[in-house]
């Protein structure tokens, strides 16, 4: 079939991932009161404080799920150049006085990582994440750019874009988010077929730019060290990784006795980055195993269904958002358990924060749709 006759026939929508989707989406809700409610209290009064906020940005996501869902790819493919190029100045604004919002560490650095928008505050790298995705799919789509020998002029002025939005996240600085970027770009370039060989090449050159990116940072290389030795740092940058295994521990298989309340004494601002410590210490080892069920239920559907999609377009933007959602999820949990160095990359669908929680609802929206060209 042709990809102008893909097109114009989708079929029907994938009831069992909107159900999945839905599922992990409700769940997250429900697991980010009582992670939250501790924090919530001692700093603000309310235990629902942060639930509160998050239901508000969560009907926000529903909305975008429903209209990516729904929008026409055709219509959707148009926004590709444009979304990229409004994304980078958007990523530029954090910078700005009055408008961008930093926070300082106890390192003296600063993270530019927020604008405000009057009484919200969004955070430009998750939009810049999702501008990314369709965009490179409508790039690598092309016939023109990558028929035979992978011209590397014609795919000049698009990696020049995708390569300003990447450096405009590195110095906010977006770490976590710019390794999901790379790991997405790739995935990309290797399904749609540019050589494995070249492929490795850019990787091997840009390994010794990804050491310089931790050497030159004081706080990614203090991360770093205390990954290597977590209970040497105990009392300091080490602290949240190794309460974040008492959590664990503190879990045990079942979880703690809810009804004696949500205690949480050890981990701090653990709704954020860390939720899965507190799910664990709340739900133990078998709660753990069903959320990461349901995850793996929700990526596998898609997985099925992007291997009957014919449609180029459509194959590589769900892809994309496959691989953001797979590569996202893992890197959270091997952070959490010590598997990897603290990245500060949200875990989809449970931590808190509404630009997370909208752009994934986002993805999943557009996996949905994608789910009719299979």
């Amino acid at each position: 079939m042709t990809e102008t006759a893909t097109a114009a026939y989708p079929g029907r929508r994938d009831m069992i991932l909107y159900a999945l989707v839905l599922a992990l989406a409700f769940a997250g809700l429900l697991i980010l009161y009582p992670a939250s409610a501790v924090h919530s209290q001692r700093e603000f009064g309310d235990a629902a404080f942060f639930i509160k906020r998050q239901g508000r940005w969560f009907a926000l996501g529903i909305i975008a799920l429903l209209i990516f869902a729904t929008v026409p790819l055709k219509f959707l493919r148009k926004l590709a150049l444009p979304g990229m190029l409004f994304s980078i100045p958007l990523l530029g604004l954090v910078f700005m006085p009055g408008i961008g919002h930093g926070v300082s560490s106890s390192s003296d650095n600063t993270f530019h990582r927020w604008i405000g928008l009057g009484p919200f505050t969004v955070q430009p790298s998750e939009f810049a994440k999702l501008a990314m995705a369709v965009y490179l799919a409508d790039v690598l789509s092309r016939g023109d750019r990558l028929e035979t020998e992978y011209d590397i002029k014609r795919l000049a002025p698009p990696l020049t874009l995708v390569g300003a939005a990447l450096v405009a996240i590195v110095l906010e600085p977006q770490f976590g988010t710019t390794v999901c970027l790379l790991a997405v770009i790739a995935a990309l370039f290797c399904i749609s077929g540019f050589p494995l060989i070249r492929l490795g090449a850019v990787f091997l050159s840009s390994v010794p730019l990804l050491y310089l990116l931790v050497y030159l940072a004081p706080y990614r290389w203090s991360r770093f060290r205390v990954w290597l030795d977590p209970l040497a740092h105990r009392h300091e940058g080490g602290y949240q990784l190794v309460t974040s295994f008492r959590a664990f521990r503190e879990g045990g298989v079942f979880g703690q006795d809810l009804a004696q309340g949500f205690a949480h004494r050890y981990l701090t601002f653990g709704h954020t980055d860390f939720i899965l410590a507190l799910f664990g210490e709340d739900f133990g080892l078998l709660g753990t195993g069903i959320l990461i069920g349901l995850f793996l239920a929700l990526l596998w559907r898609a997985y099925l269904l992007l291997r009957r999609v014919e449609y180029p377009f459509a194959f590589l933007l769900g892809s994309a958002v496959l691989v953001m959602l797979v590569f996202q999820a893992l890197l959270n949990m091997f952070v959490v358990t010590g598997l990897a160095p603290t990245t500060g990359v949200s875990l989809p669908f449970i931590s808190y924060g509404g630009s997370s929680l909208i752009v994934t609802l986002s993805f999943c929206g557009i996996l949905i749709n994608v789910s009719r060209y299979a």
